[in-house]
């Protein structure tokens, strides 16, 4: 019994954060109002994988570690698998958004089919490697055929940052014991914050000197004021020596994912 309701709780606790970022992602496609399937986050999910993929090949983990880990990956399947239905299946097709997602989903399968024999593992995760990194440049193929100021919405190292935050989480719920290797997943954070504001900043200045004007004003105030907060948050769990834990790792997955939408809001009345 007691086995029974940990395995739902694993359940539980690993399918959250593919609903959260599945939820933000399909409603600042909607906000936006895009006639193609052109997802906010997907980039942070491959980034997660990345990640996890890195984990996999490198990491000293255990079979058990292992195991949860791959469990884990499986429920992003749920992600590129709405995104593959919501291209093909809609109006909103895009042919660039169903590569992605097909990439996205063969990765995880690569990841899922790893042998127990070393060598064996190492070249089917490199195959997932070598998928991840097709979904990444098709995503940036995207990103290089919309218009510049399309840049603060689909904003790249926003995404980064929710990757970043997204693997911590994951490795969290696997129970993963590579604690030099999370924590420097703690300073990542820090340092993604960093580069996602001066972005931002380069860009809202360009947006000046080019006499593009913000409909909304106060979404910036709104957009600095989160990282804000996650920079605090963060830094009080590096300064006191603490691991960040599965529930701050939501809130922080919930601010970072709703970056996009506020960078949107800044367009709308």
């Amino acid at each position: 019994m007691f086995e029974e309701k940990g395995h739902k709780k694993l359940i539980m606790l690993s399918i959250l954060p593919v609903f959260i970022i599945l939820g933000i992602d399909i409603f600042s496609m909607i906000l936006q109002g895009q006639p193609k399937a052109l997802s906010h986050l997907n980039v942070a999910v491959l980034t997660a994988q990345w990640i996890c993929l890195l984990v996999f090949i490198k990491g000293e983990i255990c079979n058990g570690q292992r195991a949860r880990l791959i469990n884990i990956n499986l429920y992003f399947l749920i992600y590129w698998t709405v995104w593959l239905i919501l291209s093909v299946f809609s109006n909103y097709h895009y042919i660039l958004t169903d590569i992605v997602s097909l990439c996205g989903i063969a990765t995880i399968i690569a990841i899922w089919q790893q042998p127990t024999d070393p060598q064996m593992r190492k070249s089917i995760l490199v195959i997932g490697v070598l998928l991840a990194g097709l979904a990444t440049i098709t995503s940036l193929f995207i990103f290089i055929e919309l218009p510049i100021f399309y840049g603060i919405y689909y904003n790249v190292f926003a995404q980064i940052l929710t990757g970043i935050i997204l693997a911590n989480l994951m490795l969290v719920i696997s129970k993963n014991r590579l604690q030099g290797f999370i924590s420097l997943l703690s300073i990542a954070i820090i340092i993604g914050l960093l580069v996602n504001a001066v972005f931002i900043l380069g860009m809202l200045g360009y947006a000046y000197i080019n006499n593009f004007n913000f409909i909304n004003e106060f979404a910036w105030v709104v957009y600095f004021l989160f990282h804000l907060m996650i920079a605090c948050i963060v830094g009080m769990h590096i300064f006191k020596g603490i691991r960040l834990e599965y529930l701050t790792l939501i809130i922080l997955l919930f601010i970072s994912a709703n970056l996009p939408i506020w960078g949107i809001f800044s367009s709308i009345k």
